[in-house]
């Protein structure tokens, strides 16, 4: 009884932390039979998740595709419902392949934009000292000027 139990849990973990949800892992996490899940899925469509993935980047590329076909109303250039689309086209286009990343890729994302932020505020304190000292400098010269002979 244990023992299954430490099997739901590990199941339970794997599939937290982004294990590919098969049919076999599904099971041990359910205490449902490979042959039931398998039928549940068959009857209600379930998607597997490559398969999802494979889906957003098709519908991805035909996005681009739409947006890369559109041409000028008129000489004037693109109307304003064109823009429209296009930039909801990119809003998209931008959320898939927010989805597609997955939690790691963020994680990753966000590890590098939380080290470019640290590089930039480390270049911004180095020029704040660099000008407070040639600040000094200019006070101290101006001291030196006006200070009696």
């Amino acid at each position: 009884m244990v023992a299954r139990a430490d099997e739901r849990w590990r199941a339970l973990r794997a599939l937290h932390e982004g294990a590919t949800p098969d049919v076999e892992l599904l099971s041990v996490a359910s205490g449902y039979a490979v042959a039931k899940i398998e039928r549940r899925a068959a009857r209600d469509g379930w998607i597997a998740a490559d398969d999802f993935a494979d889906r957003l980047a098709r519908l991805a590329d035909s996005l681009i595709a739409q947006a890369e076909a559109l041409q000028p109303e008129n000489e004037g250039g693109f109307d304003k419902a064109q823009v429209d689309m296009v930039g909801s086209i990119i809003r998209t286009v931008e959320k898939i392949n927010e989805l597609m990343r997955g939690g790691e890729a963020a994680k990753m994302s966000q590890t590098e934009r939380d080290a470019e932020m640290a590089d930039v505020l480390a270049r911004i304190d180095r020029r704040i000292v660099e000008l407070a000292r040639d600040y000094a400098r200019v006070l101290c010269a101006n001291e030196s000027e006006l200070a009696p002979r």
